[in-house]
């Protein structure tokens, strides 16, 4: 409780997980009741049968940084702490017993940017219903690397690879940041209920690429 390695590793925060009424597949049961259910807050990219997003902010920051985990047992890198999503019945990969101890952090990199940013409705919903981890490096005015990570989309943390591709090399004086960030949503199908994800989540890429590439951004 209150660890890095339980935000890693904590729980669905979906209602219909946490209610004692309502079987769902974490629980045990056969279905996500949530799928046919109200799932507003859901994901947008239903790679599995649970349609709950994950709930660890740090996850897609562990993401967007390459992050090593180690285990009392192995070393992880952070794709294979989550799974590709497709289990509805587990959060993270760790075993039975098996306790998350370290991250590793690679080194910043000279000319190194970074932002996160969230969009809420803390009246509806305890956890971030879109979020996004830029992490670039700029050297000579033009994009040389650059990592997007996802949060609240996906029932894991998932890189925005086509943001990434298409930034990639991209001049920060004359980026169309918003063009770019409309790729953010692909490969992703969205639930009856969360389409409206898919427009938090280009706004937000939108203004995190504008956020990394700004002249006098903290390096």
């Amino acid at each position: 409780m209150a660890t890095v390695g339980g935000n890693l590793t904590q729980r669905s925060r979906c209602w219909y997980y946490r209610s004692h009424w309502s079987p769902c597949l974490k629980k045990g049961g056969d279905t996500c009741p949530a799928r046919s259910g109200n799932h507003r807050y859901g994901v947008t990219f239903d790679l599995g049968p649970c349609v709950a997003p994950h709930p660890s902010t740090l996850g897609a920051a562990c993401l967007a940084y390459d992050a090593t985990v180690h285990t009392s047992a192995r070393q992880l890198e952070t794709p294979a702490l989550f799974g590709e999503g497709r289990d509805g019945t587990r959060d993270h990969q760790l075993h039975a017993g098996e306790v998350l101890q370290v991250i590793d952090l690679p080194p910043p990199v000279v000319g190194e940017r970074a932002h996160y940013g969230r969009a809420i409705s803390r009246a509806y919903a305890e956890w971030p219903l879109v979020e996004v981890v830029a992490r670039a490096v700029i050297r000579d005015g033009r994009i040389e690397t650059l990592a997007i990570a996802l949060g609240g989309v996906a029932p894991i943390p998932i890189r925005a690879h086509a943001v990434e591709a298409a930034g990639q090399g991209a001049s920060v004086s004359s980026m169309d940041a918003y063009a770019i960030a409309a790729r953010a949503a692909e490969g992703g199908t969205s639930l009856p209920q969360t389409d409206y994800k898919r427009l938090l989540l280009r706004g937000l890429v939108a203004d995190a690429l504008e956020r990394v590439c700004a002249v006098g951004a903290v390096r």
